[in-house]
């Protein structure tokens, strides 16, 4: 069976094929198999190509891995004890079967961990527009299309996804945000002409920035004459952060349908001419599988003024151009196939700081009882500190509940003087007089106890108890 090289103490802590690693981002980014891989069959050890191996370790990161993997588990089996196998194909079939299994048993799967997310999200929206107020800007997208997102970035080719470290789920880099929010500003400017266009130069330069090389080989060439006797180095005064979810962001398994190369290229080796029918027939096509996020998931896109000396226009420019990018344009990998396109959401926005409103209102709420609590326990100390011992201990002995007054009472003689006089003043408060009313009316034999005591102390202290 093929397992991932990690040391036995490692593969002990976490399993063989890191079946009990909890971060979905850790699996992919460290424990996940290559294409070529080696595995032991016949009881030997070789190196085999072993496309299902790389495909399951980001299917194990996808929301309902384990009924996919069992499924796929099972059909390896069932190819196993197919008639005319061979049996080095069963035995490898097997192996494989084995692996999907192992790599069923996955234990991320966890709704705790995205609501965790979600509410760390929102209080970090709280937190941010509670330290850049007006010079800060936010807007919530929800998924119309699945999002693609960091494809090229992984140990497994064309299979990547971004992930948080800590929580092992999705998000946008704000490089990525800033650079579409980019791409619909430089499309705006395109369009421009006269005056509008020389305007949306500057606020272009205000928000992103612009290099040497912008002008010399990028993007700007066409607006060099813009730039006069300029410097053409500016750093741009918004910052892009990235977004992260404010609801559950589901992993899918995608596919990208792939085309037929003898119908489009041919086969030189064999005479085949491209654009035949027949050679359709000799076709098969693998469809290749990529991890993505669920249409739904709504993020928060955050941008904010950087420079201190930079106007509010240009906070406003920069979130009309994220939100352009957003709903036009679309974010991420394959957007002209529909993917990552977004609509915009104020109204859970808005229902976020309703929520954030009503969490700090209760937190005032709360604190201000604490503080009045707190006043009045002092007032109590100081109005304790101000009485006679004797007082003092009667205030102390009528806040008692019932059982561990009447103990108090039974071990009176271990008191001081002035704490058997204050027991017996607390008996004349409203708080003990009924108590006091029932212990000698009661034929208990503890009650009765209790009064021959209180009786004799207050004789002996000089006290007229009723």
């Amino acid at each position: 069976m093929a397992t991932i090289p990690i040391a036995s103490d490692v593969a002990e802590l976490i399993g063989p094929a890191a079946e009990k690693v909890e971060n979905r981002g850790l699996l992919l980014e460290k424990f996940a198999f290559h294409k070529r891989w080696p595995v032991v069959l016949d009881d030997r050890r070789q190196e085999i190509k072993w496309d299902e191996a790389s495909r399951w370790s980001f299917i194990r990161i996808a929301d309902g891995a384990s009924q996919i993997l069992h499924r796929e588990a099972g059909e390896k089996q069932r190819r196993a004890r197919g008639q005319n196998v061979s049996e080095e194909n069963s035995k490898r079939f097997q192996a494989e079967a084995q692996l999907a299994e192992s790599l069923a048993k996955v234990s991320w799967d966890s709704k705790e961990i995205g609501a965790l997310r979600s509410r760390h999200t929102k209080r970090f929206l709280g937190l941010f527009r509670s330290a850049y107020g007006d010079r800060s800007a936010i807007a919530i997208g929800q998924l119309e299309g699945r999002l693609a997102i960091n494809l090229a970035d992984s140990l497994i080719q064309n299979a990547g996804i971004c992930l948080d470290r800590l929580f092992g789920l999705p998000f946008i880099p704000g490089s990525a945000v800033k650079g579409v929010s980019r791409h619909a500003a430089l499309e705006e400017l395109r369009g421009a002409k006269g005056e509008e266009r020389a305007r949306l130069f500057e606020a272009f330069r205000d928000v992103f920035g612009t290099a040497d090389n912008d002008f010399a080989s990028g993007d700007l060439r066409p607006f060099r004459d813009l730039l006069g006797q300029r410097p053409e180095n500016q750093r741009g005064s918004v910052s892009f952060l990235p977004a992260y979810p404010v609801n559950e962001a589901r992993i899918v398994v995608d596919l990208t349908n792939v085309h037929y190369p003898l119908y489009y290229g041919g086969d030189k080796r064999r005479n085949i001419p491209a654009g035949l029918p027949e050679s359709l027939s000799e076709e098969k096509p693998q469809p290749n599988p990529f991890p993505a996020v669920e249409v739904g998931a709504q993020f928060a896109f955050c941008i904010v003024l950087g420079r201190g000396d930079a106007a509010l226009g240009v906070l406003r420019a920069a979130q009309r151009w994220l939100e352009s990018a957003l709903t036009v344009r679309g974010l991420g990998a394959k957007t002209a196939s529909g993917y990552g396109w977004f609509s915009l959401k104020p109204e859970v926005l808005a229902q976020i700081e309703s929520e954030e409103r009503k969490e700090a209102e209760a937190a005032a709420a709360k604190a201000r009882k604490e503080e009045e609590e707190r006043a009045r326990q002092e007032e109590a100390a100081r109005r304790l500190a101000a009485m006679r011992p004797e007082e003092a201990a009667r205030e102390r002995f009528k806040a008692l509940a019932q059982e561990p007054f009447a103990k108090t009472v039974s071990e009176i003689a271990t008191l001081s003087p002035d704490e058997q006089k204050g027991l017996l003043l607390a008996l004349l408060t409203p708080e003990k007089k009924d108590t006091w009313k029932a212990w000698k009316k009661s034929d208990k034999s503890a009650n009765k106890a209790r009064v021959e005591l209180l009786l004799a102390a207050a004789k002996s202290l000089g006290v007229n108890l009723p």
